[in-house]
């Protein structure tokens, strides 16, 4: 049975502030980026825990995904 995480609305908003610092955007922008992608998100938050470290790999990601950077 795998366990079921659940992220808080402030590890949510912490995130979304990084994003929308790392692509300056707006943290509404940030959120819906993190709504589009939340199977990443998700796995992301179950594999580091942490809001700073989820942030750095989903940017990698994201960077990957879309060929941004």
């Amino acid at each position: 049975m795998q366990e079921e995480l659940a992220i808080s609305e402030k590890k949510l908003s912490k995130l979304a502030k990084r994003i929308s610092k790392t692509f300056s955007i707006y943290e509404e922008e940030a959120l819906e980026v993190i709504y589009e992608e939340w199977d990443l998100v998700e796995r992301l938050f179950h594999e580091h825990k942490k809001v700073k470290e989820v942030h750095t790999h989903l940017i990698e990601e994201v960077n990957y995904i879309y060929r941004i950077a």
